[in-house]
């Protein structure tokens, strides 16, 4: 018997009453990410956006992802942004949007495009 995707939450039965379909309970918890090399992955997407909201202004959530240069710039445009507001502002747009972007992805497509792909921006 082959195996049914794991979103898919009915089957048909391959029995004798081949014109019923029965009802699979899909399993609570976390699913499973699939990823390149098969280990889970190692950065939350709740985590990142959460601290993109709160402190993504300094480019905290770059740091997170492992996208130091990124983090880097965002944190020089927020020192200056205390004097001049521009900069922090326009830091703090971008963060918030990220953060939103996060936490709106499901956690495979969120790995798909952050942690396998190194998408840096949005």
């Amino acid at each position: 018997m082959e195996k049914k995707s794991s979103d898919q939450w009915w089957q048909e039965d391959d029995g004798a009453d081949s014109g019923n379909a029965k009802q699979v309970i899909p399993t609570h918890g976390t699913p499973e990410i699939i990823t390149v090399d098969g280990r889970p992955p190692e950065k939350v997407r709740i985590a990142a956006g959460i601290l993109a909201i709160i402190l993504g202004g300094f480019g905290v959530h770059k740091f997170y992802l492992g996208y130091t240069k990124q983090g880097v710039i965002m944190f020089l445009m927020a020192i200056p942004g205390f004097l001049l507001f521009f900069p922090l502002f326009v830091t703090m747009i971008i963060a918030i949007s990220e953060g939103v972007i996060y936490l709106t992805k499901s956690d495979q497509s969120f790995y798909d495009t952050y942690e396998a792909n190194q998408k840096v921006w949005f």
